[in-house]
């Protein structure tokens, strides 16, 4: 894909919200970008779905390495609670992920130094590097296309992505402050 065809929406792409009457430009433009991040988001998800499935990973794998590594970096410690919150899980299936990333070796279960009660997961290095063997080449990939940019281009682009970013976040917090609490199956 050249940068024109990446910033330019297909001849097909609705040039506009389907709504509006008479959009203007920047309302066009808005629209355009958010198009584009929606390929983008999904053309992501398949890329790191192949990734991943070639070194038999799950997708909610490698979701949970992502959540324990940023976390760690953030100096956050991580409990499977942690992880059923962040991931939108059940207990059970948190119990199954975590017992999978235990088991092919890229997490570890610990007791926490302040409360010998609390599990705490952290994920290792076979799993740092696995992940940079699944994510190098998609970020090369990356990388090539984003050469064509200046700098100021990409300080700008990254700007646009964290509002959008935020623009999610206030999404999903509305959207969570409207739904019913999901139910945990009975254990009995």
């Amino acid at each position: 894909m050249t940068r024109e065809s990446a910033v330019h929406p297909a001849p097909h792409a609705p040039q506009g919200p389907p709504s509006a009457a008479a959009p203007s430009p920047r309302d066009v433009s808005a629209f355009r970008l958010i198009q584009a991040l929606r390929r983008y988001s999904e053309s992501a998800d398949r890329a790191t779905d192949m990734a991943g499935s070639v070194g038999g990973h799950h997708r909610t794998d490698l979701r949970a390495l992502t959540v324990l590594m940023q976390r760690h970096a953030e100096g956050l410690e991580t409990t499977p609670t942690d992880l059923a919150r962040l991931l939108h899980l059940t207990s059970a299936s948190t119990t199954a992920l975590v017992d999978r990333l235990v088991a092919n070796g890229h997490a570890e279960r610990e007791r926490s130094s302040t409360d010998r009660r609390r599990v705490l997961v952290r994920h290792t290095d076979s799993a740092t590097q696995d992940g940079r063997a699944i994510f190098a080449p998609l970020a090369q990939h990356l990388m090539r296309h984003l050469s064509e940019f200046t700098e100021q281009e990409m300080q700008t682009a990254a700007a646009v992505l964290e509002a959008a970013t935020a623009g999610m976040l206030d999404a999903e917090e509305q959207i969570r402050g409207t739904e019913p609490p999901r139910a945990e199956p009975s254990t009995r």
